[in-house]
C-alpha cells in the first residue's frame, strides 16, 4: 500500500512539473509597453512616427529620394538616418527617436532639453526641410493605426546660422520626442 501512494505521489509530482510548463504566459510583462511589437520588440508607435516621417518627405513636392535606415537602441529608442536628395541639394540627418510613457513625461523632458529653443510656426515649416516631418505634408497615418488617435505635433528650431541650413531641432508627437541636428547643403552646378 506504501508503494502505491508513493507512486501515486511521484507522478502528482511529474504532472505538477509538466503542467507548469504548459502553462507559462506568453504575456509581455508589466513593464514592457503594450504597443511594443511582439514579432520585431520594437515599439509599434516609434516605428509608426518613423514611417510617417519618411512619408512626409515621400510626399513633399521637392523631394527627389528618400533613404532611411533605423538602428534601435531599445524597444522604444531608435536611430534614424534620412538622407533626402532633390534637384539642388541634399539634406542629412540622424534623429533619435525616443517614445516616453505618457505625453506629460515627454512634455517633460522636452523642458528640460529646449532653452535656447524657440517654437516654430507656419511659415518656419513650410521654408525649413527639417521641419518637413512636422508639417501639415505629415498626416500621421501609421500613427493613427497604431494608437487609433489623431496626435499633436509641437515643434521648436533652434538655428546655427542666421538662415535655417543647419540647426538642432525637437519635434514631438504626443508621447515621441524626436531631437537631431540637420544641415541643408547646396549643390553647386557645374
Amino acid at each position: 500500500m506504501k508503494s502505491k501512494v508513493a507512486i501515486l505521489i511521484a507522478m502528482a509530482i511529474v504532472a505538477s512539473v509538466l503542467a507548469a510548463g504548459c502553462t507559462s504566459s506568453t504575456q509581455p510583462s508589466s513593464n514592457q509597453s503594450a504597443s511594443q511589437s511582439t514579432a520585431t520588440g520594437h515599439d509599434k508607435i516609434v516605428q509608426a512616427v518613423i514611417e510617417d516621417d519618411q512619408q512626409a518627405y515621400v510626399n513633399a513636392t521637392w523631394t527627389r529620394s528618400v533613404n532611411k535606415s533605423v538602428e534601435w537602441q531599445n524597444a522604444t529608442t531608435a536611430m534614424v538616418t534620412f538622407k533626402i536628395g532633390h534637384t539642388n541639394a541634399t539634406f542629412q540627418y540622424t534623429a533619435k527617436y525616443q517614445k516616453f510613457d505618457s505625453v506629460s513625461q515627454a512634455n517633460d523632458y522636452i523642458s528640460t532639453i529646449n532653452q535656447g529653443y524657440n517654437s516654430t510656426n507656419a511659415i518656419v515649416l513650410l521654408s525649413n526641410p527639417a521641419l518637413t516631418t512636422a508639417s501639415s505634408i505629415n498626416t500621421h497615418q501609421n500613427y493613427q493605426t497604431v494608437t487609433n488617435s489623431t496626435p499633436t505635433t509641437n515643434s521648436y528650431v533652434r538655428l546655427l546660422r542666421e538662415q535655417p541650413t543647419e540647426g538642432d531641432y525637437i519635434i514631438q508627437v504626443n508621447e515621441v520626442v524626436i531631437t537631431f541636428r540637420a544641415t541643408y547643403n547646396t549643390v553647386s552646378s557645374k
